[in-house]
């Protein structure tokens, strides 16, 4: 590419206004007596606008009814027998079986009556999906009408444009779901959108957390008052002095750009810098963390001055389906070329799997 250009987009479509953004902190909630997962200027906004025939989406980015299972007594969790993740709880509907299911491999199993390692019946369930929310709704505002927009609702063909419908059409005042909502939709009647929990968003174990969070709460406000009534984002969070939050709040993409961009180029991340990540897989946890060292070793060989290794080390999620993984991380200048490696695939014995990955979009 010879030139590259800059379009922003500084207005809304028709030039609709920007809907403000109201954080609440969901710390004083609790300090009040609140313990729903709605806070009061929530609830209030949701139930004015169903006085006003309105509609309104809330966002959760979970799937699910729970992130977890607990014991309470001997403080195990339920964990996935082929991942190093635990298994999320799933409730489609309140008479429904529950189940747990991991989102890495997609094993699932029935949840047990008592916890497996001490036997006792106090099982918690922490987190909140999108089930939940569902299921929350239907408790404590009864008189609102829920639609569940997430890739558990979706699995059929066509089943994305028949809930989007039905949705426009009135069958429903409020659509919950996860970032499947944030962009590339259309509903001129939604005034109203409730961003549930987003501390979820902000501690991911990546560089472009920061960035992603920022991206996915600006598309999902956007949501609010595309039509004729104005909008309004109500923003839930533990954490409302986050530069994330705040920026968001503001709603100042470029203040958040230049600030971004510092910390990158600081350590030396994408785009001012470039990365490959080496994963390295096998379902023997010793010989994966031994390819590992040797690969690192081969490098610290071969690698020119522009380039730095980082590792080995274990993947933020060491295991998935059956496999063991091991990351290497190199660093390198933004003009550098990149380093040869093609000798590194022979170094690895027939049931390691090394996969290249340039400038990663996540470190997971």
């Amino acid at each position: 590419i010879s030139s590259a250009y800059y379009l922003p987009l500084p207005e809304r479509i028709h030039q609709r206004p920007q809907p403000p953004i109201s954080v609440v902190d969901m710390r004083q909630e609790l300090q009040a007596g609140n313990r729903s997962i709605f806070s009061r200027t929530l609830r209030e906004a949701l139930e004015t606008m169903h006085a006003a025939g309105q509609q309104g989406i809330l966002f959760i980015q979970r799937r699910g009814h729970s992130s977890f299972v607990s014991c309470r007594a001997c403080g195990h969790v339920m964990m996935c027998p082929h991942c190093d993740v635990s298994l999320s709880y799933h409730q489609p509907y309140a008479e429904a079986t529950p189940h747990l299911r991991c989102h890495y491999c997609g094993f699932a199993q029935v949840q047990p009556p008592a916890c497996p390692a001490c036997g006792s019946l106090y099982l918690k369930h922490f987190g909140s999906g999108t089930q939940r929310v569902e299921q929350a709704l239907a408790v404590e505002l009864p008189q609102l009408k829920c639609l569940r927009f997430d890739s558990d609702t979706t699995r059929a063909k066509g089943a994305h444009r028949a809930l989007l419908a039905r949705f426009s059409q009135g069958e429903a005042d409020v659509l919950v779901g996860t970032q499947m909502l944030t962009k590339g939709i259309d509903l001129p009647q939604v005034t109203v959108v409730g961003i549930i929990a987003a501390d979820g968003l902000l501690y991911m174990a990546d560089y472009r957390a920061s960035e992603r969070a920022f991206q996915i709460l600006t598309q999902v406000a956007g949501r609010a008052g595309r039509g004729e009534q104005p909008g309004h984002v109500i923003l839930q969070t533990y954490t409302p002095d986050h530069p994330v939050i705040e920026a968001v709040k503001q709603q100042n993409i470029q203040a958040f750009l230049e600030a971004e961009i510092v910390e990158r180029g600081t350590l030396n991340y994408p785009p001012l810098g470039r990365l490959v990540l080496l994963r390295i897989t096998s379902p023997s946890l010793p010989v994966v963390e031994q390819t590992a060292q040797i690969l690192a070793s081969s490098l610290i060989e071969q690698l020119p001055e522009t380039w730095s290794l980082l590792g080995p080390a274990p993947a933020p999620i060491l295991r998935v389906a059956r496999r063991y993984r091991w990351h290497l991380l190199l660093k390198g200048e933004l003009s550098a070329p990149l380093p040869d490696l093609s000798g590194l695939s022979p170094q690895c014995p027939p049931q390691v799997s090394l996969t290249l990955d340039i400038d990663p979009l996540n470190l997971m």
